[in-house]
């Protein structure tokens, strides 16, 4: 049945994913929040759903009472602007103008895309980089633009959209609920 098959698929990718890698990213993230930076993030599509997703569980479910807050944000969520500085600037600006306004150095830039190597994600990365942000990356396996211009570059090694899109949702939630976790221990 094909619903066991993409099961399989999506275990079998979980299953390859590199520990010390999520172990990274949650430094990455949890370093962000305590230092009071700024998380921004990025992708299209499916991708860009996830992106708002994440804004959802960390700007809200991972925070207690007296918790550090997580100052986070998706570009993708001003369709307003978004389709402005599109239309006007150019579908590559989209998320570099966007950080113009806020971004700030030591801020981390995550990117989740399944090709990593749309103008405006590639666009954002040279952008950050220069600014002195930090910037980290979860892909598809297909050799993305973006790997080489992340200080962390997860390759989920899977070509499969789906698989792809499912990992950038399990990790955000694998993510915030560890933080949550400590903030209520703390």
């Amino acid at each position: 049945m094909f619903f066991d098959d993409y099961s399989k698929m999506l275990n079998s990718t979980l299953s390859s994913l590199k520990r010390e890698e999520v172990q990274k990213l949650f430094d990455m993230i949890e370093e962000t929040r305590k230092n009071g930076k700024h998380l921004f993030l990025l992708g299209n599509g499916g991708s860009a759903a996830a992106a708002s997703h994440w804004v959802c569980d960390f700007g809200k479910g991972i925070n207690t009472k007296d918790s550090k807050r997580l100052k986070i944000f998706s570009p993708v969520d001003n369709g307003a602007i978004f389709s402005a500085l599109g239309n006007d600037c150019g579908y590559e600006t989209t998320f570099s103008e966007q950080m113009k306004n806020f971004l700030e150095p030591g801020d981390l830039v995550l990117t989740f895309s399944v090709s990593g190597s749309s103008p405006n994600l590639v666009e954002a990365h040279r952008y950050a980089r220069e600014n002195g942000a930090r910037t980290a990356c979860v892909v598809g396996d297909k050799g993305g633009k973006i790997i080489h211009m992340s200080d962390l570059a997860m390759v989920v090694p899977s070509k499969n959209y789906g698989v792809v899109e499912d990992i950038h949702v399990i990790l955000g939630h694998a993510i915030s609920q560890r933080i949550y976790a400590d903030n209520v221990s703390a």
